[in-house]
């Protein structure tokens, strides 16, 4: 019985990972096309506004959200588990308020600031008006925020992914043209067009889901609210100091402009751990935390479920960055140019980095499933501290390949950290075969490392395939013996037939 509940879990994760992980990799095409047709309609000044425009209203999100974005997922996956569709209604509509009414505070204080928000951004008020016009976005935004929850929460897989994958076609469909027509001017319809697709969508996705009409004043949902967004509220401090920490480090490696190349080879390296190897992380989340959060009263489920969710993202991860490592300089070639060849003395240590992660990614998100606001915050504030300061201290002495080495470090001292704090608070701890499956990624990860910092590349090509080849054959094996990869890849075979 035990071994057939384990085998559910690891399927239920890796059937998760895998619809998931196919609408990144569509998302991640349809961008990079939509990409291409902007950067021509609009040109290195055009894109450099819309960047400002969006960092500047992500800023403010963070700072007004309340970090609803994040707990109402838990809400609503508590609300479900509580099998009662009274209650589910009740907790769901006063979610709902809550975000309309913060996303009305993100109007307004972006319509009050508009001008020193046109200043800060762009060095003059003169484009206040698009911040007041942009306002409106923050409430499409906060009210599309209940309904991703909805589908999230209730672990509504495939109407997720599929929603998704929509979206973003429409918003190529639909932005495309606004552009062409309109170029610079475009940029700010393009943000609110956008915006409401994602909310027309997820409303359409999330049409049937009953939620009775129940009469609840206004006093009632700010009382019954507010435990919610205090423990939002916490959140969102982490997302701003956070920020703020990636804002410092981009100053410091800018040098006043004097080293913009070191902060172009930066910026790549984050965009290729983060927006295309992230993405496996990205894929994981969005069934995980629900999943996680729906036994989170219990530690024994929780522990089970922790260590599944290790071992696949490991089985999975490991022999992806085996193959980054080995094609990661025609990666760059072909995303970027030659002139970005020195973002390798980064990502020579920085993929081990994702490989760590990888072990301690699903631990941070026991304390935050069991709503231990507090202690979660402690954690991700330490975080964050650590990681400005090692970064900074490691490039000043070591250059580029500093920056990897300080994510390595960064990952490892704060998994032990969270591990210590796991297993004080809620007895958690690690399954052996758990721990031989980590042991061998972590090796794995470091053979390709030190390759590649004893060898230069053609040389390294050759030790490379070998290692990515022995990760490949032992992450099939661990996966069919916990998974039948045979059955489910037949499977998915006849499903695409028919």
């Amino acid at each position: 019985m035990k071994d057939n509940t384990a085998e559910n879990s690891h399927k239920s994760i890796l059937k998760a990972t895998g619809i998931f992980g196919f609408t990144q990799i569509m998302k991640m095409v349809i961008g990079i096309i939509g990409s291409k047709f902007v950067a021509v309609f609009l040109g290195p000044i055009g894109i450099g506004i819309m960047g400002l425009l969006t960092n500047t209203i992500s800023i403010i999100s963070s700072v007004t959200n309340f970090g609803l974005n994040i707990t109402s997922v838990r809400e609503v996956t508590l609300a479900q588990a509580d099998n009662n569709s009274k209650l589910f209604s009740e907790r769901y509509i006063i979610l709902q308020r809550l975000c309309f009414i913060v996303g009305l505070i993100g109007a307004i204080v972006t319509i009050i600031f508009s001008k020193l928000l046109s200043y800060w951004t762009f060095g003059s008020s003169d484009n206040y008006l698009w911040f007041v016009i942009l306002s409106l976005n923050f409430v499409i935004i906060n009210l599309t925020i209940p309904k991703i929850a909805l589908l999230q929460g209730m672990r509504m897989i495939k109407f997720l992914a599929i929603s998704n994958v929509v979206i973003s076609l429409f918003i190529a469909f639909f932005t495309i043209p606004i552009y062409y027509f309109f170029r610079l001017k475009g940029i700010v319809p393009v943000i609110l067009v956008s915006s409401f697709i994602g909310l027309m969508v997820n409303i359409y996705f999330t049409r049937n889901i009953k939620i009775e009409k129940l009469k609840i004043s206004f006093s009632e949902t700010i009382k019954r609210g507010t435990p919610l967004l205090k423990m939002g509220f916490l959140l969102s401090i982490n997302v701003i100091f956070g920020q703020i920490c990636i804002y410092i480090i981009k100053l410091y490696l800018n040098g006043n402009g004097s080293t913009a190349e070191i902060l172009g080879f930066y910026e790549v390296s984050t965009v290729l751990l983060i927006s295309y190897v992230g993405m496996i992380f990205n894929a994981m989340s969005t069934d995980f935390y629900p999943r996680l959060t729906a036994v989170s009263e219990n530690n024994f489920l929780v522990k089970e479920l922790v260590n599944d969710q290790i071992e696949i993202a490991l089985l999975l991860i490991t022999p992806a960055i085996s193959l980054f490592y080995f094609l990661s300089p025609l990666v760059i070639q072909i995303l970027y140019t030659k002139q970005f060849l020195g973002v390798l003395f980064i990502l020579k240590a920085a993929l081990l980095a994702v490989i760590i992660k990888a072990i301690i990614w699903p631990l941070g998100y026991i304390i935050l499933a069991k709503g231990q606001t507090k202690l979660y915050f402690k954690q991700e504030l330490l975080s964050d501290l650590f990681f400005v300061l090692a970064t900074i201290g490691f490039y000043h002495y070591f250059g580029l390949v500093g920056i990897g080495i300080s994510s390595v470090l960064h990952y490892t001292l704060y998994g032990f950290y969270v591990y210590f704090i796991l297993k004080k608070n809620f007895e958690f701890s690690i399954r052996k075969n758990t721990l031989s499956i980590i042991n061998f990624s972590v090796i794995i990860g470091l053979a390709n490392s030190l390759t590649v910092f004893l060898l230069d590349y053609p040389v390294a090509y050759f030790p490379l395939g070998i290692i990515f080849l022995i990760s490949v054959i032992f992450s099939f094996k661990e996966l069919n013996n916990r998974v039948n990869i045979h059955a489910y890849l037949l499977k998915i075979k006849t499903k695409f037939r028919n």
